[in-house]
């Protein structure tokens, strides 16, 4: 378990990523800040499967 881990969906998973946008709006709505990141290299990967890979970011030790 590492705390600085952080999941992303691979943009192979359109079917996944097509169903943020109405959250991506709802936090709007309210204020919420939302950044998003694209990456070719987010960090080391300690978890993947056919939709997302799970990384710890390069600056952070694992």
């Amino acid at each position: 378990m590492n705390p600085h881990a952080a999941a992303w969906f691979k943009d192979t998973a359109t079917h996944l990523l097509e169903r943020i946008e109405p959250y991506l709006e709802l936090l709007k709505r309210h204020d919420v800040q939302v950044v998003k990141r694209i990456s070719a290299d987010p960090g080391q990967i300690i978890y993947e499967d056919t939709v997302q890979i799970v990384v710890v970011p390069h600056e952070a030790k694992i």
